[in-house]
């Protein structure tokens, strides 16, 4: 019997989040932009920001519309020419079942959902792993995949034991650069444990900064490139452990500057540094791959 044959390496698309502009949106308990960004808007953005990928996430929440505005969304993206993605927060396997009808429908192929702040317990995880079970279904019937997203609710190592007890190619990992800051997890560690598991990148930078008195430490959000993240060890972790399409998603940590208008044009500023940084991440790391290819290639003549 041959052998089987190896995965195939990580493929890379870059792409914009409801999370790229989030003030933009709105944030609750803020004033609002005016106009909001809506997910129409948000999908004319990105084909502006000549990225191939929309992730409409948490933050617009499409169970919430009806398939009249749902057509519209899918309609606007075959027009803009990218991909869509969708979000929600939670596994109620009820829930993420209407979430893959919205996905089948907006023409979606990956569901993301994260998980509450809180740390989770046994019961909880427990829970969480019956919601993936009962939601599997649904998952295969709109042939939608699953990705959760790692933060501080579950250690990466527990998040990567969840996505494999689930034992199914529809249950995957949405990897975040910073949100494992909460347990506090280093993002080594992370890489360690969900980089086989990968098909989403959320690509989030922060900096990490001494308070005046010297008395501890401040986070914060920074554009792509000029935080903490090496996302270059990032990508090159991702192509050499994952496999298959992974979107690297740009999402943001902006913070509130005064006034909402402020705030917006701040966000903008980001989006366009942390693009820029990470077209050549991508760039180079695709250059890397096809130069190794080409010495493989060589090297078996």
């Amino acid at each position: 019997m041959s052998a089987a044959a190896p995965p195939s390496p990580a493929r890379f698309q870059l792409g914009i989040s409801s999370w790229s502009l989030p003030w933009s949106i709105g944030v609750p308990g803020y004033p609002a932009s005016a106009p909001a960004l809506d997910a129409v808007g948000l999908v004319q953005r990105g084909s502006r920001a000549g990225v191939g990928i929309v992730q409409i996430a948490d933050n617009l929440p499409l169970h919430e519309a009806g398939d009249a505005a749902l057509d519209a969304l899918a309609g606007a993206a075959r027009t803009a020419g990218v991909r869509l993605e969708v979000g929600t927060r939670g596994l109620d396997p009820t829930h993420l079942g209407r979430y893959a009808e919205v996905a089948r429908r907006v023409g979606a192929r990956v569901l993301r959902t994260v998980l509450s702040g809180r740390m989770y317990g046994p019961g909880q995880l427990a829970a969480a792993e019956d919601g993936i079970a009962r939601a599997l279904a649904d998952l295969d019937r709109h042939e939608v995949t699953l990705a959760i997203e790692n933060n501080e609710a579950l250690s990466a190592a527990e998040l990567a034991g969840l996505i494999a007890r689930a034992g199914s190619p529809r249950v995957r990992a949405c990897l975040d650069t910073a949100n494992s800051l909460g347990r506090p997890e280093l993002l080594d560690t992370v890489l360690d444990h969900l980089a086989p598991h990968a098909v989403m990148l959320h690509a989030k930078d922060f900096a990490i900064e001494r308070v005046p008195t010297r008395m501890g430490f401040s986070v914060t959000g920074a554009p792509a490139g000029e935080g903490e993240v090496d996302f270059r060890r990032v990508v090159s972790v991702l192509g050499a452990r994952g496999s298959g399409d992974i979107s690297v998603i740009v999402e943001h940590w902006p913070p509130f500057s005064g006034d909402v208008e402020s705030a917006c044009r701040r966000e903008e500023e980001w989006l366009a540094r942390s693009l820029q940084h990470l077209r050549q991440v991508l760039t180079d790391a695709a250059s890397t791959a096809e130069a190794a290819d080409t010495a493989d290639a060589a090297g078996a003549d």
